[in-house]
């Protein structure tokens, strides 16, 4: 019942949002979107639509858990949907750990929402403003062709790649900026029968959590990566979980329940899971990661999300030696290395081009519309 309901809330929030962008139109409210609390309040102090947004999704969440990440976002419903396709084509991707787990989504956050706008706003005359027409719908939103391509990679490629919830594990920053009112949540799934061990809460959580090994060590779910999608107790055959409120004065905390392990699924090793670590590679990845995003970042129109989307999953392929035969994995990692760097080398004359331009240059600049002559053209 818990879980046909949830599913009526996902369904009902995509026929939402259709009605928003194509009947009622922004003449009352504009777009509904969670970076407007940078864009918008950080960095103007404009109170919209999608401040109101985050701001409800904040104290919900220090109450309910992230109920908002479970119950109410659409990328999340288009990987728990992807991850069902797959099940039933019997392709069952192996669920990848890795420290950047708890740091990435954070690093994200901060890079590319939170900094740039707190500079912006010690600038300019910062000041509270209330506009629920600003900005338009379609201000975040990146087109048909970027749009397709966002959720294909965000919500069913990188699923293929990295398992379940990919994108909100690795890259979400929303999920990020919700973790720590999610580490204070009244309502937990916490243990309130005896446990069997038979692992189906584990295999049932659809982001990756260690359901099983969390509630016997702590009596709850202390992933902050829990969305309370309640999937665990639906699937508990001894009905040893609920969702349930306890005193927070009396509620066992410790800053390590929160913190990365040094191997998150060695207990995981069971008949019925199939997960995989590529912590030794953690440095690695990250590199790849900031590096493969930034050069793509912006370019053709993709946005942050693609971006990091397209990284990660082209920074995995070359870092993971179970992916193909051994020809095949130098051909794949040539091929994106040289993608990333011809991209790389654009990206760089597109900002001396900047520059050349700045400084009144036309020498210097003609030099750099040749390389790409499309993007520097307009100077």
């Amino acid at each position: 019942m818990i879980q046909k309901a949830r599913i009526f809330c996902l369904i009902a929030l995509h026929i939402l949002i259709l009605l928003h962008i194509f009947y009622w139109g922004d003449n009352v409210v504009g777009s509904v979107d969670f970076q407007e609390f940078f864009h918008s309040f950080v960095k103007y102090g404009i109170i919209n639509a999608g401040v109101i947004l985050v701001i409800v999704a904040f104290i919900t969440t220090l109450i309910f858990g992230r109920f908002f990440c479970g119950w109410g976002c659409h990328f999340g419903a288009i990987q728990e949907l992807a991850w069902f396709i797959l099940k039933k084509m019997n392709i069952q991707p192996k669920t990848i750990d890795s420290k950047l787990v708890t740091f990435l989504p954070l690093l994200i956050l901060i890079h590319l929402y939170i900094l740039p706008n707190l500079f912006f706003a010690t600038e300019t005359n910062w000041h509270i403003s209330v506009n629920l027409k600003d900005p338009s719908i379609w201000a975040f939103l990146p087109g048909a062709i970027i749009g397709t391509l966002t959720f294909i990679v965000d919500g069913f490629l990188i699923v293929y790649f990295l398992g379940k919830k990919g994108f909100c594990r690795f890259i979400c920053p929303w999920g990020a900026f919700l973790k720590l009112p999610n580490s204070l949540a009244l309502f937990k799934v916490r243990k309130t029968g005896e446990c069997t061990h038979c692992h189906v809460c584990t295999d049932s959580c659809p982001i990756g959590i260690d359901v099983n090994y969390e509630i016997n060590k702590y009596t709850k779910v202390t992933s902050t990566n829990c969305t309370s999608c309640m999937l665990c107790i639906s699937g508990c055959p001894s009905t040893a979980l609920s969702y349930s409120y306890q005193n927070p004065l009396k509620e066992d905390v410790s800053l390590s329940y929160y913190l990365p392990t040094k191997n998150k699924f060695k207990n995981m090793m069971h008949k019925y899971t199939n997960y995989d670590s590529i912590r030794i590679y953690d440095w690695i990845y990250l590199i790849l990661i900031f590096v493969f995003a930034n050069t793509i970042d912006g370019m053709y129109g993709i946005g942050h999300f693609l971006a990091y989307g397209i990284a990660i999953t082209a920074a995995f392929i070359i870092i993971n030696n179970k992916i193909a035969t051994v020809a095949i994995k130098y051909a794949l990692t040539s091929l994106i290395l040289l993608f990333f760097i011809w991209h790389g080398f654009i990206k760089i004359n597109i900002y001396l081009g900047n520059q050349y331009a700045d400084a009144n240059n036309p020498n210097l600049l003609q030099r750099t519309i040749q390389v790409y002559a499309q993007k520097m053209g307009k100077y």
